[in-house]
């Protein structure tokens, strides 16, 4: 039976993020290819806009979660019959590192220090009653340099209410031969710690 995707899914999406997640099970079991990741991702405490909402995520191994390698803001807003999580940049990313497990860091996140990353925009649908699915939108136009190599990023992930599973990978521009990401297959991430309580259900359009 075919679940559609509906405005209020915003905020469950969100809450079903919305947490502490580690990848430690799978890092066990295969630590050859899975190092030991967690996932921070926390509703900022000063919505920059009332529509949607509005998520802090950052990541980082283990062993270094004062030191993130990768952190963004997310807004999720339902458009087009489907959810889009919008993706910025942090333009000063290291005064906020630490932010998922630091409310009063997060509340100084304004619109003055992110900026949006156009082409890298998640669509996000309904797969049933108990998991999403997203990928970044079509287009090949969320580019990154790595490498030396001119890449644009392929995401594929799926969420249900306590696990997160990410496959993320960058794929040369002109040749499309995968450049980075993971040969051994999605990223398996289990909520420890949620945030859920944090996210409000907001006026729903």
């Amino acid at each position: 039976m075919t679940v559609l995707t509906n405005p209020t899914d915003v905020y469950v999406l969100a809450q079903w993020l919305a947490g502490d997640h580690s990848n430690w099970a799978q890092a066990i079991e295969n630590p050859p290819f899975f190092a030991h990741i967690r996932v921070g991702i926390r509703p900022l405490p000063n919505p920059i806009s009332d529509d949607g909402v509005w998520l802090f995520l950052e990541q980082a191994y283990d062993y270094e979660l004062k030191h993130p390698y990768r952190t963004a803001i997310l807004h999720l807003i339902y458009l087009n019959d489907r959810i889009e999580m919008i993706n910025y940049r942090l333009k000063n990313a290291e005064a906020f590192f630490g932010a998922s497990r630091d409310r009063d860091k997060l509340s100084a996140i304004d619109a003055e220090a992110i900026e949006r990353l156009y082409g890298c925009t998640q669509w996000v649908h309904r797969a049933d009653r108990h998991t999403f699915k997203g990928a970044v939108e079509p287009g090949k136009h969320c580019c990154i340099n790595r490498k030396g190599v001119d890449t644009y990023l392929s995401i594929e992930f799926e969420v249900t209410e306590n696990t997160y599973s990410s496959l993320d990978r960058g794929y040369d521009v002109v040749t499309d031969e995968m450049v980075w990401g993971s040969v051994a297959g999605a990223f398996e991430f289990a909520k420890k710690v949620s945030f859920s309580d944090e996210i409000s259900i907001g006026s729903i359009p």
